[in-house]
């Protein structure tokens, strides 16, 4: 039988092996998509806004990968305005900003490389990055 000290050297053994299995197997898998989701866009052809926002608003892995981690959210309260920074894996199953907009409608505000979408009781602050349209703030 294995020692305490053993077993605790066989677990680190295991912790290091999966670590490294983790970084180099399964985070290029996890940021592939990621990347396939900014092809058709970048610094020398900028996104129309006009073909991002329907994909945006219809295709849920699209609107994932192109929502700033973390995504920054305001709430305006009794008190003022509280800004938290919600982690993709609390906002990547929300209901769709498409699914919002067809009970709330929708009004667009543009300015250059930025742009603002109120839908109800929210407005989605979106911004030009290195070519690519992405959300990045959220406010109630």
């Amino acid at each position: 039988m294995l020692s305490k000290r053993g077993m605790f050297y066989m677990l680190l053994a295991g912790a290091l092996v999966g670590g490294m299995w983790y970084s180099t197997r399964l985070l290029p898998s996890l940021t592939k998509g990621v990347q396939t989701m900014r092809k058709g866009c970048g610094p020398k052809a900028p996104e129309s806004f006009d073909a991002f926002l329907p994909r945006y608003q219809s295709d849920r892995m699209f609107a994932n990968a192109r929502t700033t981690d973390p995504l920054e959210k305001v709430l305006n309260g009794a008190e003022g305005p509280a800004t938290t920074m919600v982690p993709r894996t609390e906002y990547r199953s929300q209901e769709l900003l498409g699914d919002i907009v067809k009970k709330h409608g929708m009004a667009v505000r543009r300015e250059a490389g930025k742009a603002e979408v109120d839908a109800g009781p929210l407005t989605y602050r979106f911004r030009l990055q290195g070519g690519c349209w992405e959300l990045w703030q959220a406010e109630s």
